[in-house]
C-alpha cells in the first residue's frame, strides 16, 4: 500500500478493507512527532542521539523539509497545494520591526503592534498582542482593500500548476481558510466574540468576504486537484469549550461550512478537516451537521474524550489525542498508559489516526521519543522507521 492507500482505509474506516497498518500521520501546524520539531527540541534530540542528517528542524520563518525525518521516525505528512491561483493584487503593508530589551516589536501600517521574544520562530511562545489589524469598520476595510488577491487564473494556468500533484501517492491537503478563526485572527478572541452580538453586520461583512475567496480562487483549485483533503483553522475552543454560541456558529459558521461541504463531495474529498485547540465536545455535533467530518489535534487536557465522541459519531475522523507531556524530561512513565489505555480501542472502532496532539515541546528527550514512537509503531503495526527501538 501507498501512504495515499492506507490513509484513505482509515478515513472510510471499513472493517472489510483495513490498512495493511496505520500510519502515524500529521498536519503542518499540529504534527505530533509526524513531520518533525521546532529548531530548539531538534537541537536537543541531535545533542541526545538522533543523527544530524535527520531533517524537520521547523523554524517559522524559514523553509523546511521532514522528507529524512519522516524515513527516520517512521511517519507521514500530506502533500498541500504549493500554489494560490491569482495574479499580484493589493499592495500589502508597511511594517516595522525593532528591538526592546529581550523583545522583538512589530508594528504594522494597519496599526497592529505585536510584542514577542527574539527567538521564537524556533521556539515558539504565544506573541502579545497589544493590537490587532482589525478595530471598526475603517481599519477592516483598509485590511482588504491592501490584501485583496488580483484576477483569478485561468482554468489553463491552473491546470498547469495543478500537474505535478496528478499520479501522486500521498494525501493532497487544500486549505480553505476559516471562519470565526478568521475574525479571532484579525481582531483578537475579545473582540471576534463581541462582535457578533454587537456589530453583527460587519462581521458577516468580513466572513462575506471570506466566502468570495473561497468561490473565486479556492474551489477551482480543488475542483481541478481534486484533493483527499480540504483542511480549515479555527481555534474557536479553549479549555472549557466552544468561545462562541452553537447559535451564533450556526448563523456565522455553518453556511460557510455547508459550501465547503457540498464542494467535498461533489469533488470526491474524503476528509473535510478542522484544526481547533481546546475542548471540542460541543463543535463535533455542530460541524458533522455541515459536512466536516474531521478534526484536530485533539488536545488532552481540556476534557476531549474521543470514546464518548466516538460512541456518538461513528463516522467522524479523530487525529491525535495522545498528550504531548508524556514525552518530556522525566515523564516516561506515563507513555505506556497513554498508548495503550487510548490507541488500540480507538483503532478498532476505526476512523482514528493516532499522534501525539499537538507538537511536542522543548522538554522533550531522545529517549522518550524513542519509547513513545516504539509502542506507538507496535500498537498500529507500523513496520516503517529506521530510529532504534527503545521498550
Amino acid at each position: 500500500m501507498t501512504d495515499l492507500d492506507r490513509f484513505l482505509c482509515v478515513c472510510h474506516g471499513d472493517p472489510a478493507d483495513p490498512p495493511d497498518y496505520v500510519p502515524i500521520f500529521g498536519f503542518a501546524g499540529a504534527p505530533g512527532l509526524s513531520g518533525g520539531v521546532l529548531r530548539q527540541l531538534h537541537r536537543r534530540l541531535v545533542a541526545q542521539g538522533m543523527p544530524e542528517w535527520v531533517d524537520g528542524d521547523l523554524s517559522l520563518s524559514q523553509p523546511y523539509t521532514v522528507d529524512s525525518w519522516c524515513r527516520y521516525w517512521g511517519t507521514t505528512v500530506p502533500l498541500y497545494a504549493d500554489f494560490f491561483p491569482a495574479d499580484a493584487g493589493g499592495p500589502g503593508f508597511q511594517v516595522d520591526c525593532r528591538i526592546e530589551d529581550d523583545w522583538q516589536v512589530i508594528e504594522s501600517e494597519t496599526g497592529a503592534v505585536t510584542r514577542q521574544p527574539l527567538d521564537n520562530d524556533e521556539i515558539y511562545f504565544m506573541p502579545h498582542y497589544v493590537a490587532y489589524d482589525v478595530r471598526d469598520r475603517a481599519s477592516w476595510e483598509f485590511y482588504r482593500d491592501r490584501t485583496t488577491p488580483g484576477p483569478a487564473w485561468s482554468s489553463e494556468r491552473i491546470d498547469e500548476a495543478a500537474r505535478k500533484f496528478d499520479g501522486r501517492d500521498r494525501p493532497l491537503c487544500v486549505g480553505a481558510g476559516s471562519t470565526w478563526g478568521w475574525l479571532r485572527g484579525l481582531m483578537g478572541p475579545e473582540m471576534a466574540c463581541t462582535i457578533l452580538h454587537d456589530k453583527p453586520a460587519l462581521a458577516h461583512d468580513i466572513l462575506d468576504y471570506q466566502t468570495w475567496i473561497r468561490r473565486t480562487y479556492i474551489f477551482p483549485m480543488i475542483e481541478r486537484l481534486r484533493p483527499e483533503v480540504i483542511a480549515t483553522g479555527e481555534d474557536m475552543c479553549y479549555n472549557h469549550g466552544l468561545l462562541i454560541s452553537p447559535r451564533h456558529f450556526r448563523e456565522f459558521c455553518a453556511p460557510a461550512y455547508r459550501e465547503i461541504g457540498e464542494v467535498a463531495r461533489d469533488c470526491g474529498v474524503t476528509m473535510v478537516a478542522v484544526d481547533t485547540d481546546g475542548n471540542f465536545m460541543e463543535l463535533v455535533p455542530l460541524l458533522e451537521e455541515c459536512g466536516v467530518n474531521a478534526i484536530y489535534p485533539a488536545e488532552a487536557k481540556p476534557g476531549n474524550d474521543l470514546f464518548a465522541l466516538r460512541d456518538r459519531h461513528p463516522n467522524f475522523i479523530f487525529m491525535g489525542w495522545l498528550e504531548k507531556e508524556c514525552v518530556n524530561e522525566g515523564m516516561e512513565h506515563l507513555i505506556e498508559a497513554e498508548v495503550l489505555g487510548k490507541v488500540p480501542p480507538l483503532l478498532a472502532s476505526g476512523r482514528y489516526l493516532p499522534n501525539l496532539e499537538h507538537a511536542a515541546q522543548p522538554m522533550a528527550t531522545f529517549d522518550n521519543v524513542r519509547r513513545f514512537m516504539t509502542l506507538l509503531h507496535d500498537v498500529t503495526g507500523n513496520p516503517e522507521g529506521t530510529f532504534p527501538r527503545l521498550r
